[in-house]
């Protein structure tokens, strides 16, 4: 097949989709990844047909929502922020780039909240399939939505109902607006139900972590899509820094950023000292780091998640699907510090299942909440224990098999 790939969003968003079109040429199908520039070196090392769309990306820019998104209480104000600023703002170039990059395919692939991306390929008469990595936001009866309890199906209903009459005041029109203008025919539930494919929504989550219920046909758990470091060497200084003490604690919050970098170091610094653990940060998107850490903090660029975590006692990290589901499997317990939108679910989620304290929210970060969860994680054996189970129930998925399986199996594949 003749695959476009519309790779909308941050590292966490785009890499996996990047390893699903590695794949996807492996099986000798022709994939092009739209993207924006930042990405274009990754798209053509992995082989694959690279086509620009949208704007540059303005890392300055992004630290300034990410301060707005942190401050916000409300957990509904994120996401009507994502969608005015990351989504609609340039939507309309983004979809005429997508709309072009589209032209001649036999199938198209957008993230599930990529409502422009999704219009270009319904304008080309493209058969479209989402990709999603948190099934916290879909609605099945056996839950609610993750920032309410469980109580009961009816309980559930009330709750789904009551979110989605938000969603439709609040979200929808800004999407049905924007669908409008480009000619598209507008949908009933945009911001919830309908920003999924009809035919095929891949969930890139692991069925173990997640323990999928009954979920609509459309919806396919895959299990985690990781994009592989072959030739990943690690300078000495780290090496020696890892052979040289304990397992460290290793601190990442990945693409997430803000403009208080020196500020949310200093933070993370002093936690390490107070409880006398050895650290690595990450700096990510986040320019985190200091040049003066001392010799128990170890400051790095970005390190390969599979190579790094295992050597690891405890990661705190933001609570990004990807970055979840590495530390899973990497057999370590986590401390999740989120900042917004599904990362909360991921936070409650490793909570409920004992490899992790309860979560602490960024807006609330301190020095001493972060080091009295980074202490309970170093004096409850369990949260190991059970982490290393869940570990080794994950090491049996192969989630980008079973995509591209579902992929070669979806009609389109008769073209």
């Amino acid at each position: 097949m003749k695959i476009a790939i519309a790779a909308w969003g941050t590292t966490g968003d785009v890499y996996p989709v990047l390893a699903l079109a590695e794949r996807l040429l492996q099986r000798e199908h022709h994939v092009r990844v739209c993207a924006p520039s930042i990405y274009k070196d990754k798209i053509l090392d992995i082989g694959a047909d690279f086509f620009e769309v949208g704007v540059p990306f303005d890392l300055a820019e992004f630290h300034q929502t990410m301060d707005t998104v942190i401050a916000m209480r409300d957990p509904m104000a994120p996401l009507l922020l994502i969608a005015k600023e990351g989504i609609l703002r340039r939507g309309e170039k983004w979809y005429n780039d997508c709309l072009t990059a589209m032209k001649g395919y036999d199938l198209a692939i957008c993230h599930s909240i990529d409502i422009p991306g999704q219009e270009a390929a319904i304008r080309n008469e493209l058969p479209w399939i989402t990709v999603t990595y948190c099934p916290g936001f879909i609605k099945i009866p056996d839950n609610a939505l993750y920032l309410f309890p469980n109580w009961s199906r009816t309980f559930n209903a009330i709750v789904w109902k009551l979110i989605r009459l938000r969603l439709r005041y609040a979200v929808d029109p800004l999407f049905n607006q924007f669908i409008a203008s480009v000619g598209g025919k507008p949908r009933a539930t945009v911001a919830s139900d309908e920003m999924y494919s009809p035919h095929l929504n891949l969930i890139a989550a692991s069925p173990a972590l997640c323990q999928p219920g009954d979920f609509p046909p459309n919806h396919k758990f895959t299990g985690v899509w990781h994009l592989a470091q072959p030739d990943y060497v690690p300078p000495s200084e780290l090496t020696d820094f890892l052979a040289n003490g304990p397992p460290p604690i290793v601190i990442t919050f990945g693409s997430m950023g803000g403009s208080n970098s020196r500020e949310t170091t200093e933070i993370l610094m002093d936690a390490v000292k107070m409880i006398n653990q050895r650290a690595i940060i990450q700096a990510g998107w986040g320019l985190l780091g200091a040049q003066d850490a001392g010799e128990d903090i170890f400051c790095t660029e970005y390190v390969p998640h599979q190579w790094l975590f295992p050597k690891a006692s405890c990661v705190v990290h933001h609570g990004g699907a990807g970055t979840t589901a590495s530390v899973c499997q990497a057999k370590v317990p986590s401390v999740v510090v989120p900042h917004f939108g599904d990362q909360f679910y991921w936070g409650k989620l490793l909570f409920d299942l004992g490899v992790a304290p309860k979560s602490l929210n960024r807006r609330n970060l301190t020095a001493k909440r972060l080091a009295q969860r980074i202490a309970q994680v170093m004096t409850t054996p369990s949260m190991t224990e059970k982490a290393e189970m869940l570990g080794t129930q994950m090491e049996s998925e192969d989630g980008l098999t079973t995509a591209v399986d579902l992929l070669e199996s979806f009609p389109s594949s008769e073209k």
